[in-house]
């Protein structure tokens, strides 16, 4: 009876053969989504909850992202540009999340809702110098610019004509991060500057987006490539995501990503 009871044990055990790790997909990179990766995750936890997801909450750069998910240290990174054709036949996949409106930002004191091409370049060349050459009634212009051109200042040198070789007036106030440029355009009247949309200037209200050439950074217009200033923000895997990483990306991929999306002012590309 006794040998019965531990062939019966011992054939349980053998049928239900040795317990899977759990597991665990880690997602960082660009900081550039930040608080809406943050949600996309909670949400997406609350309805697998046997799930293990981590966000690295630290902004690491796209190169960061690149590096990590090649290493092994990410399972999913976030960048903000397609990949290089080296980087692809690393085995890396990517995959377009969001669209991040890119926009020339003012004070929202200035009664300017509009600027052509040429007016554009022409305050960021230092040309024009008075906001009442734009309809702007009098005020000086202040220029804000970085020490070193970012990826939203790129944007426009790559999708503007007259903006691609300009170099910034004498007078440009030159500052180090992107928030800088935020805080400045929210607490200066008189100052423009080139910066990201969504929550980031969401959370500064002194800060208005102006049209460019008539069309304004509007969510429909970014989806639909009319406003064409904007930043495209992705996943990275190496080959294609498996497991819980695929259900995270296809979850952010849905309409209900979607929606988180348009919380934080971005366009969701599906």
């Amino acid at each position: 009876m006794k040998t019965v009871t531990i062939l019966t044990i011992f054939a349980l055990f053998v049928g239900i053969g040795p317990v899977a790790a759990q597991e665990k997909v880690v997602v960082g990179g660009s900081g550039a989504m930040g608080d809406a990766v943050d949600l996309l995750a909670k949400v997406y936890k609350q309805k697998n909850t046997s799930e293990v997801l981590e966000v690295i909450p630290e902004p690491m750069s796209t190169t960061g992202g690149i590096e990590g998910t090649k290493a092994g240290r990410l399972t999913i990174g976030i960048i903000t540009r397609s990949l290089h054709d080296d980087e692809k036949k690393s085995g890396l996949v990517y995959r377009p999340m969001t669209r991040i409106p890119v926009v020339v930002g003012v004070h929202k004191s200035i009664p300017v809702n509009n600027l052509s091409d040429s007016q554009v370049c022409d305050i960021f060349s230092g040309k024009i110098k008075s906001w009442k050459d734009v309809g702007g009634g009098d005020g000086k212009i202040v220029v804000l610019g970085r020490k070193k051109d970012d990826n939203s200042m790129e944007i426009f040198r790559e999708k503007m004509a007259c903006f691609n070789q300009l170099q910034l007036g004498p007078d440009t106030v030159l500052l180090v991060r992107g928030s800088e440029v935020l805080d400045s355009l929210n607490n200066r009247p008189g100052t423009v500057g080139v910066t990201v949309a969504g929550a980031v200037m969401m959370e500064r209200p002194n800060i208005k987006a102006v049209a460019v050439a008539a069309v304004a950074s509007a969510l429909d217009a970014v989806k639909s490539g009319k406003y064409k200033y904007f930043n495209e923000v992705g996943f990275v895997t190496v080959g294609e995501p498996k497991g819980t990483a695929k259900r995270f990306v296809e979850f952010v991929n849905s309409s209900e990503g979607e929606k988180i999306f348009e919380k934080f002012g971005m366009a969701a590309v599906r």
